[in-house]
């Protein structure tokens, strides 16, 4: 089996689609006191983009405007919202480079830290059918705030590539993969093939000093285009 593998944020995403699903809340009601919540959002952020998130803490603050949703209202929001704000941010750099792989006989893989109710959506987006993200917990159909299993952030991508792998008995043949982040830096070392798109400085002298190829993807902006206010605020 050979796997390419992408990230989804900032790589094949012009932007970050948690931080734009924040404001698509906000717009929606379903934050109490969305000042402070975005200012809390906005901050945890700026920690990922330097390397010191706590994912899990990020999660508590973002999956708790869900807790007690049913997943099929959650769903539906989220096919509008995916419709609206993240399809045209999509790079078409990106969307050609799945099509080829793919073309080229690669399975192509979306690995990503936000979690499965967007991330699902997005894929389908981009033709891309097998999906690694943090998985939200239910209960009975609803959204309990929590997530279940290893989060798929950092090692956490490895851990949750290798228990991919294994579940399909499979092993791969040869695997590349895609990443703007530092937080990648245990996958990307991990891989055959990696390769640094619009990295950050971290990832960047990475690639450099390791020889890695480097892909600089941009997007023509358009009217309708709705930055985040967590990314404007940055």
């Amino acid at each position: 089996m050979r796997l390419a593998l992408f990230d989804l944020d900032d790589t094949l995403l012009d932007g970050d689609c948690s931080a734009l699903w924040n404001d698509w809340m906000v717009e929606c009601g379903w934050i109490d006191a969305p000042g402070e919540y975005l200012a809390r959002t906005q901050a945890m952020n700026a920690a990922y983009h330097a390397g010191r998130l706590k994912l899990e803490q990020y999660l508590a603050v973002t999956l708790s405007p869900l807790t007690g949703r049913h997943e099929e209202e959650v769903a539906a929001e989220v096919e509008a919202f995916v419709a609206e704000r993240i399809a045209p941010r999509l790079f078409p750099q990106g969307r050609e480079l799945v099509a080829r792989h793919r073309d080229d006989g690669d399975l192509p893989l979306l690995i990503s830290a936000s979690s499965r109710h967007l991330v699902g959506p997005v894929a389908r987006q981009l033709g891309i059918e097998q999906v690694i993200a943090v998985e939200p917990a239910l209960a009975a159909g609803r959204f309990t705030g929590a997530t279940t299993g290893v989060l798929s952030y950092r090692g956490g991508k490895v851990t949750r590539l290798e228990s991919w792998l294994a579940e399909r008995n499979a092993v791969a043949s040869h695997l590349c993969f895609y990443s703007d982040s530092q937080n990648d830096l245990p996958l990307l070392n991990r891989v055959d093939r990696p390769v640094a798109v619009n990295p950050d400085p971290v990832l960047a002298e990475v690639a450099r000093l390791e020889g890695w190829e480097r892909l600089e993807w941009k997007r023509e902006l358009r009217r309708h285009d709705v930055p985040s206010a967590e990314s404007a605020n940055e």
